[in-house]
């Protein structure tokens, strides 16, 4: 079976579920994003067919980056944690060793 005989849309499932299982097995959350990204381009495609692969791919770039954006941003909300680089170090400090330091010396 050629897969490139396969119509669009289930050569986009079939990127979909490969990086599904892909991000299940590893710690690449990243890879989540993009198969969401590429089940959202499966379902263009069966509404739109005809589009040219290029055009395919690059909206499936862009969308694949706005959904792993957003995903992190969720993930930052529902954490309530500060981020790592907003770290001061002086918050370990008692609060009189705290004052005048202003970071020139």
């Amino acid at each position: 079976m050629d897969m490139f005989a396969l119509p669009d849309w289930s050569i986009w499932g079939i990127i979909a579920v490969v990086l599904l299982i892909g991000e299940m097995l590893t710690t690449a959350y990243v890879a989540l994003g993009f198969a969401v990204a590429a089940a959202l381009m499966a379902a263009l495609v069966w509404i739109v067919p005809g589009l040219p692969v290029v055009v395919q791919a690059f909206i499936w770039a862009a969308l694949g980056l706005a959904v792993w954006l957003a995903l992190q941003r969720m993930g930052r909300r529902k954490t309530g944690r500060k981020d790592i680089n907003d770290y001061d170090p002086r918050d370990s400090l008692p609060p009189s060793d705290r004052g005048g330091w202003t970071g020139k010396d």
